[in-house]
């Protein structure tokens, strides 16, 4: 599969992704501010979930406007790499963190974030082009598999110059990123040809908005999509949860900082080769079980976290959600896509990624309000099993299959 440059270049990029997501979003930054920028108060976790939903709010305001705006230009490509610049901007700003400059800290990381969302759009709707006849579920996973493997690798490096350098190589961390995003979207940029316009594009952004009132309609055409789509609203909010919450809520349990980065690099690694066996099963068993079996998983982990005490408890939580976390959302990617016509990817990508923000919205938030308002955090995190049982009640009435041959007959 890696003989296509293409298919190379654009799985190689989600290491930028993923970097910022495990070492900014996931592991570093959020013990950072819990210990140093936070100091330890009893606010920081609920500071850091209202901050990430305000980061998810933006995103679902904008991934839309674009993914519409991108469709039948010749800017897709483009538009990845502008608002990966601005996540890549973010990352490198929090060299300048420190202690009591939470405002600033929460800033930078609202900034990467909308950047990766948006950029995120743009890689997404690219899948259907590089993506060869028949092969999208595996490209897919291919993709989240090589980018857990990619920020794992950088995620083992920093946590060797923090050892060394301490707060420093703290910072230095967030530099890397910076760097390690920038070479991956150096060779998409190089490698991954544009797409070229398909359709009517709108002139501005007034007819931009017009089309996406519209794009709600248009789905419509396509209802196991539409029925797919919010499935994915909820149980793509409690994965967003989890990896946005995890090392906040283990650094508040009392998980050594050690422990907390030692278990979220296993949950990096431990993805690699699991986004290979989701491909598998996929191929063997069909899409929707893969996914359906990820989900039964992910509830019994969000109930089994409710009793964490030791440190080898959060390493195991941790392990389990790597065994998950990529094939599940690899594969939630390619059966939408699989669903939907190619030319219209961007247009239904944002749809997809507005979706999934405004619904991810109310994970963190919902876990910085029970944290704040019962003191118990077992509680805001034992709360996310609602989302995956929630989802899997949606998606069990999905027909891929249907929805795949309506497309097929287009």
């Amino acid at each position: 599969m890696f003989a296509n440059r293409s298919v190379f270049a654009w799985c190689l990029y989600d290491t930028g992704h993923c970097a910022f997501a495990t070492v900014v979003m996931a592991v570093v930054l959020p013990v950072y501010y819990q210990n140093v920028v936070a100091a330890g108060g009893k606010w920081a976790l609920s500071s850091w979930g209202y901050a990430s939903s305000i980061a998810l709010l933006l995103s679902a305001l904008l991934t839309p406007v674009v993914g519409t705006y991108v469709d039948g230009r010749p800017l897709k490509k483009k538009f990845l790499l502008a608002f990966a610049a601005l996540g890549i901007a973010a990352s490198a700003a929090l060299c300048l963190s420190g202690r009591g400059t939470w405002l600033y800290t929460l800033s930078c990381m609202v900034l990467g974030t909308v950047g990766l969302s948006v950029a995120s759009v743009c890689y997404d709707a690219l899948l259907t082009f590089v993506a060869p006849p028949g092969a999208m579920d595996r490209v897919s996973t291919l993709g989240y598999g090589v980018g857990y493997l990619g920020g794992g690798v950088l995620l083992a490096l920093d946590m060797l110059l923090i050892a060394r350098f301490g707060e420093p190589g703290v910072k230095m961390s967030f530099l890397s990123v910076a760097l390690w995003w920038s070479a991956a979207a150096a060779v998409l940029a190089a490698w991954v040809p544009e797409p070229p316009a398909a359709g009517n594009a709108p002139s501005g952004l007034g007819q931009t908005l017009r089309a996406l009132a519209h794009s709600w309609t248009e789905l419509k055409q396509y209802p196991e999509a539409l029925r797919f789509m919010v499935s994915f609203w909820l149980y793509n909010d409690g994965i967003g949860t989890i990896v946005r919450m995890a090392a906040v809520f283990g650094a508040g349990l009392g998980i050594s900082q050690n422990h907390l980065v030692g278990a979220m690099l296993a949950t990096q690694f431990v993805g690699v080769p699991f986004a290979l066996v989701f491909a598998r099963l996929a191929e063997k068993s069909g899409s929707k079980r893969a996914v359906m079996i990820a989900l039964s998983w992910y509830a019994i982990v969000a109930v089994g976290a409710m009793f964490i005490t030791q440190n080898w408890h959060f390493w195991l939580m941790a392990v389990a959600v790597g065994m998950v976390q990529g094939g599940s959302q690899a594969i939630s990617r390619s059966i939408y896509a699989s669903m939907l016509p190619a030319g219209r990817s961007g247009h239904f990508f944002g749809l997809y990624n507005v979706s999934s923000k405004f619904a991810g919205i109310v994970g963190p938030a919902l876990c910085g309000f029970v944290a704040q308002a019962t003191g118990s955090l077992r509680l805001a995190v034992g709360v996310i099993a609602l989302n995956f049982i929630a989802g899997m009640a949606i998606l069990a009435g999905v027909d891929v299959d249907k929805g795949r041959a309506r497309v097929a007959a287009q």
